[in-house]
């Protein structure tokens, strides 16, 4: 059911330098968001394995381990379980810039735009110990701090986006910030790259003061663009987050339009 895959690239030692992922801060970056991604993940097993065979094998199992609804549950109780190559496909050590989904003033390098985590609501953070009152820190399963081998194992806590949004009283890793984040499908990564040009935007126009620093035709170009967003499958998007996007893009228009009025040469 599934077949070999050839490599995209050549992933020798010697070249893998070469082929990091982009890491654009830019939102508007082809790359941004790139690392937290399932085609980053497939690269980063690749980029792991040496063997060709062992390349085979490892995509077969990353495939398989995807469709696990708890990661937990792959935990055998027994050596010799997924190679880290392939946690390194399932999970990333990288952190969600979760500005645009704060409340305004919530945010001390900036202000949230407050819009809704939508499908990156559930997306699901593994760690060693989310409860501070239980004693240690909260490690991410790759941490090197962390007793057993690399991987998820049934003791470990599972939280979601939306739980890691609400709490404040974690007590984390300084060194891999406490958990791990299941890597995101292609809806989450599309919409975690849309709020932050959202979020880019309005903080963009909230801090204008005289010319702009982007032509407001261009601005209102790409809330247009941004209006039209909707995941592919309709029944991760609510009908209150819609209405919220919409009424979002709606106001930033009207924003960038009266900015446009105020610059345009009378």
């Amino acid at each position: 059911m599934i077949g070999p895959e050839e490599p995209e690239h050549n992933h020798e030692p010697e070249v893998r330098a070469t082929q990091l992922p982009g890491r654009g801060q830019d939102a508007n970056d082809p790359h941004f968001g790139e690392s937290l991604g399932h085609a980053e993940g497939r690269n980063q097993t690749l980029r792991q394995t040496y063997g060709t065979e062992d390349r085979q094998l490892n995509l077969r199992l990353l495939a398989l381990a995807r469709g696990a609804h708890d990661l937990r549950s792959l935990d055998a109780g027994r050596p010799g379980g997924l190679p880290i190559e392939v946690w390194h496909g399932l999970l990333t050590e990288d952190r969600l810039n979760l500005a645009p989904y704060r409340k305004p003033g919530s945010n001390r390098r900036g202000s949230g735009s407050a819009l809704a985590l939508g499908p990156l609501a559930a997306v699901q953070l593994y760690t060693t110990n989310a409860n501070p009152l239980i004693e240690g820190k909260g490690h991410s399963p790759l941490c090197r701090h962390v007793q057993h081998s690399a991987a998820v194992v049934r003791g470990d806590d599972l939280l979601a986006v939306a739980d890691l949004m609400a709490r404040t009283d974690s007590d984390w890793c300084s060194k891999c910030g406490g958990y791990a984040l299941r890597r995101l499908t292609d809806t989450q990564l599309s919409y975690y790259r849309a709020a932050h040009r959202l979020h880019d935007i309005k903080e963009q126009l909230d801090n204008q003061t005289g010319v702009p620093d982007a032509d407001p035709s261009a601005v209102i170009a790409s809330l247009d663009e941004l209006a039209t967003w909707q995941p592919a499958d309709e029944a991760e998007w609510g009908g209150s987050e819609s209405w919220q996007w919409q009424e979002t893009v709606r106001e930033l228009t009207r924003m960038a339009a009266r900015s446009h009025a105020v610059t345009r040469p009378s």
